[in-house]
């Protein structure tokens, strides 16, 4: 007698890994949707402070880190993403997930609104707290 064992779906893996049951249907990411996104070197499950003023975001985070920078990064025309970076330019690792850094798993985003500007981006840690400010357009009103 002869068994074999049939899945309800056929199983195929895409080339990042994941399993799809259906090869045409893709889950597309809408970059265009939010066009500036913060990323703080810390975990997504981290506890961070977040204030909002007519002139600027400032954001509290946990972090043990020296010396860092923010850096506005152009991924695509018209999308922006701040990163955390050390003053070498070397990568802040995050507390029990140095693996994922690297792949931005993990990380814990904001996503800014149009009246920021990335570009004027601050940062500082002291004090074991790494205080990233987001300034505001003067000229618009939020």
């Amino acid at each position: 007698m002869f068994a074999k064992t049939l899945k309800p779906f056929a199983e195929k893996r895409s080339q990042r890994g994941v399993v799809s049951s259906s090869p045409t249907k893709k889950l597309l990411r809408l970059p265009h949707v939010f066009s500036k996104i913060l990323e703080l070197p810390c975990s997504s499950s981290d506890d961070v402070f977040v204030e909002e003023t007519p002139h600027f975001f400032r954001f509290v985070a946990p972090c043990n880190a020296g010396g860092v920078r923010a850096l506005a990064i152009e991924i695509l025309p018209g999308i922006t993403k701040i990163v955390i970076k050390r003053m070498d330019g070397s990568d802040v690792a995050v507390a029990g997930q140095r693996q994922y850094s690297s792949l931005g798993v993990g990380l814990w985003r904001f996503r800014l609104p149009p009246g920021t500007q990335p570009e004027m981006v601050t940062a500082v840690c002291s004090g074991g707290k790494l205080v990233v400010t987001v300034p505001k357009n003067k000229n618009r009103g939020n």
